[in-house]
């Protein structure tokens, strides 16, 4: 019990979701906090980069932990925020992709209120807010795998649910148009970009871990490969290889968890671990319409996974580089105008915000 937080940091995002951010902290998240006798500061985000800015200035030393009432985005921009501020602090240069990122002091919790709220299922197996409520009262804590993405020598992000290129890429950006259709603009943004049934040609490089997602283990409470990693025991590159895969694909995906959700109980990557230092490559062929509703139908199942299709490709990975095939032909070609070129490209889906940089 001496872990358990007395002051808290709350960030509530009221846009999220269904839009029930303020209605969960009233109903759900404050009663709890004032039965467990926790001191919450309550900051409602206003605008994107809010949490993650606010948590660049202002003064944590009061604090014991930082919680939003919101989705994987939220989360992320705490992260972002936290991460960033501890980088700064330390004088380590975030942009340098070798760098050394230092994790913050202060732990972080999530009330899931968001569309899909993968990092709350995968951590908790469900979505219930007073599960993860009663998570954070307690002080209970995990390690979870932190992602960064590069670009020109440039941190574009930190991520920690899943990084998409291709097919989610392209719903996230199409449904933009839609937030007045709230969460259901997922769908429908969802099934124009199945029955478009859009490739893209790329080339991934891979530092491939000898451990394979599809016979690795489950991750589970202080799991035996989580627990090797945080003490050191697992060798790093050495026992790794290099390897590049190229082709024409539907999707290409990192994922640091299982990025499961109430609609995909198993998720991209079911035997992903959250603390083991690696992340799940997951590359989707482009082949048929047909194939893709498999897919879909897969991901929605209880019991089975991606791993045995036939157009899927799954590798464990200390990193990757991604880089987008048409720009090494298409930019030395005067007769291909810009616009071809932006259609033949997509962009990426971190957390569910939009990256542009294709490479």
């Amino acid at each position: 019990m001496a872990h358990r937080p007395r002051k808290i940091l709350l960030f509530v995002n009221p846009f999220g979701g269904k839009k029930k951010g303020l209605k969960i902290w009233e109903k759900d998240v404050q009663p709890l906090m004032t039965i467990a006798g926790i001191d919450t500061k309550m900051l409602v985000t206003e605008r994107v980069g809010h949490a993650r800015d606010t948590l660049l200035s202002v003064d944590l030393s009061d604090f014991h932990a930082v919680v939003c009432i919101g989705g994987d985005g939220t989360l992320a921009e705490m992260i972002n925020g936290l991460v960033l501020r501890t980088s700064r602090d330390r004088q380590i240069d975030p942009n340098n992709p070798e760098a050394d990122l230092p994790t913050p002091r202060l732990p972080i919790g999530v009330i899931p209120s968001g569309s899909t709220d993968t990092v709350a299922y995968s951590l908790h197996g469900t979505t219930d807010v007073q599960t993860a409520a009663i998570h954070i009262i307690f002080g209970d804590r995990t390690g979870l795998d932190i992602s960064s993405v590069h670009s020109d020598c440039r941190l574009l992000r930190l991520y920690a649910s899943m990084l998409s290129y291709g097919y989610l890429g392209d719903v996230i950006r199409d449904s933009e148009k839609f937030r007045w259709m709230g969460p259901q603009r997922y769908d429908y943004s969802g099934f124009k970009k199945i029955v478009a049934n859009k490739g893209y040609e790329g080339e991934i490089h891979l530092l491939s871990d000898p451990c394979h997602p599809a016979t690795s283990t489950r991750c589970i409470k202080n799991c035996t490969r989580c627990l090797q990693h945080m003490h050191n025991s697992i060798p790093d590159k050495e026992i790794s290889r290099w390897l590049t895969v190229r082709g024409k694909f539907f999707m290409v995906n990192g994922a640091n968890l299982s990025c499961g959700c109430s609609r995909s109980p198993m998720g991209f990557s079911p035997h992903c671990h959250v603390g083991d230092g690696c992340v799940d490559v997951i590359l989707v062929r482009h082949t048929s319409f047909f194939n893709n509703i498999r897919m879909l139908l897969r991901l929605s199942s209880k019991q089975k996974t991606l791993y045995d299709l036939p157009f899927v490709e799954v590798y464990r990975a200390r990193e990757f580089t991604f880089r987008a095939l048409p720009t090494l032909h298409m930019q030395s070609s005067n007769e291909i105008s810009n616009r071809c070129l932006k259609s033949s490209l997509s962009v990426w889906n971190c957390d569910g915000e939009v990256i542009d940089s294709s490479n």
